[in-house]
């Protein structure tokens, strides 16, 4: 009985050895936050007129986790003045992106059927240790 418990005494003791390495998601101490503004453009009969700046308000902002993956692991939604947080990160590598959404006009200038819109990520990869609060800044997106 005693030759038991001293082999499940070593097995525990392995295996907490063994789940100590800490992958980049939540859990963490570590903070990545920002402020997203919107430079929206504005056509008239596909020509550019004028350009307007505002806060991200209600925006999504995305990140992903480590540098294995290619699909989103979180997003959040800007507050009214377009500040985000992503709070509660282990130290890693990680991508935080949102979207540019880009005009196209088409062939025909008086007839505006073929404009069109297409979505083009801006990306920020940044790398966090323990404890740490990385802000990125301003990250502009167009409109």
């Amino acid at each position: 009985m005693k030759r038991l418990s001293i082999i499940l005494s070593i097995a525990i003791l392995a295996l907490s050895f063994s789940g100590c390495k800490k992958y980049e998601g939540e859990g963490g101490r570590s903070e990545i936050k920002g402020k997203l503004t919107i430079n929206e453009k504005l056509y008239i009969n596909g020509a550019l007129a004028q350009t307007v700046s505002y806060a991200g308000a209600t925006e999504d902002v995305y990140i992903v986790y480590g540098t294995q993956d290619s699909i989103f692991d979180d997003k959040v939604e800007c507050n009214h003045d377009g500040s985000f947080s992503f709070n509660y990160l282990f130290p890693g590598t990680y991508t935080v992106f949102a979207y540019n959404e880009v005009f196209h006009t088409g062939n025909s200038v008086t007839n505006n059927d073929d404009d069109y819109y297409t979505k083009e990520p801006v990306k920020y990869t940044i790398e966090i240790g323990k404890n740490e609060v990385k802000d990125l800044g301003e990250i502009t997106v167009i409109r």
